[in-house]
């Protein structure tokens, strides 16, 4: 994973986890407002006659289906980016297994990742969830001990934010066309969704159901009202 990656796997579970009561509070609210439109719409239909009647309980049943799919996502996604704070991956050298071990690491992986000695070092698991993949002397990703002098990380890292770069500059989507291309990009640049589990779903329809949560409020209470009156 480069390093684009391992800012992304931080940065993202705090965001989901700081918006987590906003969204509850909206989904909430979307629900109740849907629910009190429901409720109004079922007692027109008892009181009135024909098909016009059954229009406010269809518009509740419209309005649910952005707010049922938002909740599912989110979710979706807290558990996803729960998983991922849990059993964050740190990708190091040789010295850094034993800088582990010397922290705190236990278990029998982080142990004989520790006596294996530089060049051979495995993955230790520490007691707060984090996987520490030890790699060659050189710090080399593939592990091997002896140097090679073709392997720059800095050149690695901006090769991969290069062709990031330019998967966000192809637009072909025609539903939220940045959006895709801007979630294309994360993925290349976390190294796939294997690494960015949050990035699996797609966004644009997280993004529409969010809005059509927002709009759903408004319309369900202006509906009621209005439901309300023609039970008067």
């Amino acid at each position: 994973m480069t390093a684009t990656g391992d800012v992304l796997n931080q940065v993202i579970p705090s965001l989901v986890q700081l918006a987590r009561r906003p969204g509850g509070v909206l989904l909430r609210l979307a629900g109740a407002s849907i629910a009190l439109l429901a409720l109004l719409g079922a007692g027109y239909v008892r009181a009135g006659d024909g098909a016009s009647s059954w229009i406010p309980l269809a518009l509740a049943a419209l309005l649910a289906v952005p707010v049922v799919l938002l909740a599912v996502r989110r979710e979706r996604l807290q558990a996803r980016t729960a998983e991922l704070a849990a059993h964050r991956t740190i990708s190091g050298a040789s010295g850094a297994s034993g800088a582990s071990g010397a922290s705190g690491a236990s278990g029998a992986s982080g142990a004989s990742g520790a006596s294996r000695g530089p060049g051979r070092a495995g993955p230790g698991t520490g007691t707060d969830g984090v996987v520490v993949i030890a790699s060659g002397s050189t710090g080399d990703p593939r592990g091997t001990s002896q140097p090679d002098p073709r392997w720059d990380p800095l050149r690695d890292e901006m090769d991969v934010l290069t062709a990031a770069m330019a998967e966000n500059s192809l637009r072909t989507a025609r539903f939220f066309p940045r959006i895709e291309a801007a979630q294309r990009a994360g993925l290349l640049a976390a190294g796939g969704p294997v690494n960015a589990p949050y990035l699996r779903d797609d966004l644009r329809i997280t993004i529409a159901a969010l809005v059509g949560t927002v709009v759903a409020i408004p319309l369900a209470a202006l509906g009621s009202i209005v439901t309300a009156i023609l039970l008067l």
